[in-house]
C-alpha cells in the first residue's frame, strides 16, 4: 500500500486569495458604489452635454452596464476637461467594473480594467491594490508585486503586506517576507496570521542554516551542506523527469522556478509540522526528506510536483480530494480493489478524511480520492482532467465545471460513486 502524502494547502494562491478576499471590500455580487459625480451632480455647474452624459452613465452603472457607463463617464470628462470630479468618475467607474469582474472570476479582465483606470490616476492606492490582487488571482504573481509594494509604502495596509509576505515566501525571498510581517506586527502585535507565518519562517531559517542553494532547469534546490554529489544528481534527474511528465500530461509549465527543499528527517518534521504518516509536503515549496530511498523519492517527487502543477493550474482552487487523487494517479498508486464506503459519504466527507490527523482515516480519504479521480479519468482521460483544472483556475465553481467537462453535475456523480463504492 502506498504511503499517504501530506499536502499543506496554504498554497500561496489559496492563502493570498483568503487575504485578498478582504480587499474585495464586500463587493462580491454587489454593484460597486457609484462614482463621485453621481453624488455631486445636482449642484454642479458643467456643460450641458457633459451633464447629460453623466446622468446617463449613472443610470447605466446602477443597472450594471459597466462598459457603456464607463464610456460615457470618460466622454463626459473629455468634454469637461477642467472638472477633476468628472475625471475621477471615469477611473472610479473602471475601478468598480474591475472589482466586479474579479468577484465573478474574470481576473485577467479585471487586471486590464484596473490598468485602464490607472492611466487616469497612476498613484491611486485603491487601483494599485486592485491591479495587484487581480494579478494574484490571474496566476501572475510577478506582476502583483510592484503595485502591492506601492500600496504598502503609501498606506501600510496590513492585508496587502500579508499578501506580499506570502508571495515573497514562495519565491524564497525570506528577508522581504520578514520585513512585511514585522511591519504588520509593529502595528498590531496580536496579528495572528503575521505571527504564525513569521514563526514558520524562523523555523525554516534555523533548519536551513548552512544549506546550499542552486538553480537547475526551472528549479531552486536547497539542501544541507555535505549532501553527496550522487544524491544531488538523483534529485535533479527525478525533478527533470517529473517536469517532463507533467508537461506532457497536464501541459504544466511553471510560471516561476519551483523551490525544492530537502531536509534530514528530524528537520523535515520540525519545519513542516506534518503528520507522522506524511512523507512529503507542498506548501508553495516542495519539501522532502533527503534520506528517502531512491524508489520512494521518485514517487515523492512525482507526487509533490503534481501538487505544484494542480495548484498553479487551478490558481489554488482545487479541492483536496482532487489534489490528492490526481497526484496519486500521476504517481502511479494502485487502486484498492476491496474499497467500500458508507452509502451516505459525500465529497465533503472525503475532504474531511484527507485532512484527518488519524492515519487510518486519512488513508481512507486518500484511497477514496484516488478511486474518484480514477473514475473521472475513465470518463475522459487526462485531457478532460486538464480542462477541469483550467475551468477551476478560470474561476468556475466545482459543480458547473464538472457538469461542463463530464456532462454530470456534482450530485449525479456523487450518487453514482456511492452506488459503486457502497456495493
Amino acid at each position: 500500500m502506498a504511503r499517504a502524502r501530506a499536502t499543506v494547502t496554504i498554497l500561496v494562491a489559496s492563502a493570498v486569495a483568503a487575504v485578498a478576499g478582504g480587499l474585495l471590500v464586500a463587493r462580491n455580487g454587489v454593484t460597486p458604489d457609484l462614482p463621485v459625480t453621481a453624488r455631486l451632480i445636482p449642484g454642479a455647474r458643467v456643460a450641458s452635454d457633459a451633464a447629460a452624459l453623466t446622468e446617463e452613465a449613472i443610470r447605466l452603472y446602477a443597472a450594471g452596464h459597466f462598459a457603456h457607463a464607463c464610456e460615457r463617464f470618460r466622454t463626459a470628462a473629455e468634454r469637461d476637461p477642467d472638472s477633476a470630479a468628472r475625471r475621477e468618475d471615469a477611473w472610479r467607474c473602471f475601478e468598480g467594473w474591475g472589482w466586479q469582474a474579479l468577484a465573478e472570476g474574470r481576473a485577467a479582465e479585471a487586471m486590464a480594467l484596473f490598468g485602464q483606470a490607472l492611466r487616469e490616476a497612476p498613484d491611486a492606492p485603491e487601483l494599485l491594490r486592485g491591479l495587484g490582487v487581480s494579478a494574484v488571482h490571474a496566476g501572475r504573481p510577478v506582476e502583483a508585486i510592484a503595485p502591492l509594494e506601492a500600496v504598502a509604502r503609501a498606506t501600510g495596509d496590513a492585508d496587502v503586506r500579508m499578501v506580499l509576505a506570502h508571495l515573497y515566501d514562495r519565491r524564497d525571498e525570506t528577508p522581504r517576507a520578514v520585513h512585511h510581517l514585522e511591519a504588520v506586527i509593529a502595528r498590531d502585535a496580536r496579528h495572528e496570521g503575521a505571527r504564525r507565518l513569521l514563526a514558520k519562517l524562523e523555523r525554516e531559517r534555523r533548519a536551513e542554516s548552512g544549506f546550499e542553494r542552486e538553480t537547475a532547469s526551472g528549479f531552486v534546490l536547497k539542501w544541507p551542506a555535505g549532501t553527496t554529489d550522487d544524491r544531488r544528481r538523483v534529485v535533479r534527474d527525478l525533478l527533470a523527469a517529473a517536469r517532463g511528465r507533467l508537461e506532457r500530461e497536464l501541459a504544466y509549465r511553471p510560471a516561476e522556478p519551483v523551490t525544492v527543499v530537502l531536509y534530514v528527517d528530524a528537520d523535515f518534521r520540525a519545519v513542516t509540522g506534518a503528520h507522522t504518516w506524511a512523507s512529503g509536503v507542498f506548501d508553495g515549496k516542495i519539501r522532502l526528506p533527503i534520506g528517502a530511498p531512491e524508489r520512494d523519492l521518485r514517487q515523492l517527487v512525482l507526487h509533490e510536483y503534481a501538487h505544484a502543477a494542480i495548484h498553479e493550474l487551478t490558481r489554488g482552487r482545487a479541492p483536496r480530494w482532487l489534489h490528492e487523487g490526481l497526484a496519486q494517479a500521476i504517481e502511479g498508486v494502485v487502486l484498492d480493489p476491496m474499497l467500500r464506503v458508507p452509502s451516505t459519504l459525500t465529497l465533503a466527507g472525503v475532504e474531511a478524511l484527507v485532512t484527518d490527523p488519524d492515519a487510518v482515516r486519512a488513508r481512507t480519504g486518500y484511497d477514496l480520492s484516488r478511486w474518484i479521480v480514477h473514475d473521472l479519468l475513465d470518463r475522459g482521460g487526462m485531457g478532460r482532467a486538464r480542462e477541469l483544472l483550467g475551468r477551476l483556475g478560470g474561476g468556475e465553481a466545482l459543480d458547473p465545471a464538472l457538469a461542463r467537462v463530464y456532462g454530470l453535475g456534482l450530485a449525479d456523480l456523487e450518487a453514482q460513486w456511492r452506488r459503486v463504492l457502497g456495493g
